[in-house]
């Protein structure tokens, strides 16, 4: 992707390209990508089987805002940066984000479960480590899935010669070993895709690449999605109706006087904390929310991030005991439903959460929580009582 410049006009960030060199709008950097796949244009992702993104290195958010706009749910994960982050950036324009060191960590994501496509734009040397970075890419990709691999650097159409000599030489030694095809190759951009055909795999010298187990089958049924989506279909009208008045009264991003419209952008990062089967998110999208949740699988809670991922969404493997991976003040509505119920761990207790959860939270933020109060051990007042007894 180009360079591009951030820039601060009249208390509102614009962003303009450095150089008139390729990929200067994102759009046709997409589109290019579709046609590399065989597709007529970029609106045919979905068509094409491309639900979910993960973008290395978020930039300032333009490629994945693009990409939602397109109904693909595109996440983004960078390494912290003390100032000018692109992941703070990025949550802030209302987009899926996270903080991750790709090098030094293993990606928060399921086996075989998340990524129909695999973006990486970054300067990341792939054959270092014994090639450990691509075998996790390897491990996170489901079989037809695309690796989109794009130069880091800004270099006319003329040198991609010793770009790809430079960089596909080394990538053919592995690619053929884990199963990856080379789809296809226009100036810095590859593509590869994972094969489908289990031949590939059971032709491997055992132990080149791990095959999936039990452990893999979950046992759901459909009903279980339904259930639970009933559940949060009515909690959400409740959880609304009590929101709105309250925006409305005295919230720093309410409306003026002038434009009394409905308060649309004054919640779109939620974070459901205790996530199940995804019920809340896609009650969000019934009703046509202009929200993103980040759904999150604590890590002694039941494993069912893999399903959630499948439907589309976004969501990670967390363990509440450590903080959140992103920036303080990144989301706008935390969502806790029988979270302490997974805080065994002697290593951290009720507080610690409170206070993982007030650093995330927006000032002016919304927490909705339903929780056995007894737990609590508190004195509490319901301000309104969703499920009887449970509050």
């Amino acid at each position: 992707m180009t360079k591009r410049l951030m820039l601060l006009e009249e208390n509102q960030i614009a962003f303009h390209s450095e150089d008139g060199l390729i990929f200067d709008v994102v759009e046709d950097y997409s589109l290019q990508i579709a046609k590399m796949l065989g597709l007529n244009d970029d609106s045919q992702f979905l068509q094409a089987g491309v639900q979910t993104v993960l973008d290395i290195g978020c930039g300032f958010g333009s490629f994945g805002a693009h990409l939602v706009s397109l109904n693909v749910m595109a996440i983004c994960i960078a390494a912290y940066e003390a100032t000018g982050s692109q992941v703070q950036l990025t949550l802030a324009r209302g987009l899926p984000a996270m903080i991750r060191n790709f090098i030094t960590r293993q990606l928060p994501f399921p086996t075989l479960s998340f990524l129909k496509w695999f973006i990486a734009q970054c300067g990341i040397v792939w054959d270092k480590k014994d090639w450990m970075l691509l075998l996790e890419v390897d491990r996170v990709l489901k079989p037809g899935g695309y690796f989109v691999l794009t130069s880091s650097t800004s270099q006319p159409y003329g040198s991609s010669l010793s770009m790809k000599n430079s960089m596909l030489t080394p990538m053919e030694e592995l690619t053929p070993k884990i199963c990856w095809n080379l789809k296809a190759q226009q100036y810095e951009t590859f593509i590869w895709q994972k094969t489908v055909v289990s031949d590939c795999y059971t032709s491997c010298k055992q132990g080149a690449i791990p095959l999936c187990n039990e452990g893999h089958e979950f046992g759901v049924q459909p009903d279980y999605f339904f259930e639970d989506l009933q559940i949060w279909r009515s909690a959400l009208k409740n959880y609304w109706s009590l929101l709105t008045p309250l925006i409305f009264s005295d919230h720093l991003k309410r409306p003026g006087d002038e434009d009394p419209l409905s308060p649309l952008n004054m919640i779109r990062n939620v974070m459901d904390m205790s996530a199940h089967y995804g019920g809340l998110n896609a009650a969000f999208l019934e009703e046509r929310k202009s929200v993103w949740v980040m759904n999150v699988v604590a890590v002694n809670a039941p494993y069912t991030l893999p399903l959630i991922l499948d439907q589309g969404f976004a969501g990670v493997l967390h363990d509440w005991c450590e903080p959140f991976p992103t920036y303080p003040g990144t989301y706008d509505l935390l969502h806790a439903n029988g979270l302490l119920s997974h805080l065994s761990s002697e290593r951290c207790g009720m507080m610690d959460l409170f206070l993982g959860m007030d650093r995330i939270l927006q000032p002016e933020g919304w927490v909705f929580s339903v929780i056995k109060w007894e737990l609590l051990r508190w004195h509490v007042c319901l301000l309104h009582k969703c499920f009887g007894k449970q509050g």
